[in-house]
């Protein structure tokens, strides 16, 4: 089973407060950069890309594992907004 961080659908932002449309979500292991699957509902049999590419609300599904995460979120041009390690 599969759990959600922390909203199924999470939304990210751009440094001027709009959705990040297009916006790339990394996943890994927690201290690591060794990449960790996310899922995009809670059955955990269909994997998210790696890295997860947010819709044009900047939103996507994200399920995690029962493991420790990072995240490298960027924005579509690859530009690094920022690191946030021990996702649980």
């Amino acid at each position: 089973m599969k759990s959600v961080s922390p909203t199924p659908r999470q939304k990210f932002w751009s440094d001027n407060d709009t959705p990040l449309a297009g916006g790339l979500l990394y996943t890994y292991s927690a201290g690591t950069s060794t990449p960790l699957t996310t899922y995009t509902d809670s059955t955990g049999t269909v994997a998210n890309t790696n890295p997860v590419v947010l819709d044009s609300q900047g939103e996507a599904d994200i399920w995690l594992t029962n493991v420790q995460y990072k995240y490298v979120l960027q924005d579509s041009g690859g530009v690094i907004l920022w690191t946030r390690d021990n996702i649980a």
